[in-house]
């Protein structure tokens, strides 16, 4: 069973992700490009990025495998 401890760290690492995860969406706002993954902060290949691709590789693959999964079928 989690103690107080591992549910606070919990806590602090979802806020934490939210947190960087807004500073990109901002930044990307501001105009400083599309350079970063939104999901990850991983750099996007610059081939993606002409593309206008807003998340790396990985992390654009796992969006279509949670897709996938809650797809109507």
């Amino acid at each position: 069973m989690a103690d107080i401890i591992d549910k606070a760290n919990d806590l602090i690492e979802g806020e934490f992700s939210l947190a960087l995860r807004k500073l990109r969406q901002h930044s990307v706002q501001e105009g400083q490009g599309e350079k970063f993954c939104l999901e990850c902060g991983d750099e996007i290949p610059e081939a993606r990025q002409q593309l206008g691709f807003k998340f790396c590789v990985p992390c654009a693959e796992e969006a279509e495998r949670r897709g996938s999964l809650f797809a109507d079928q």
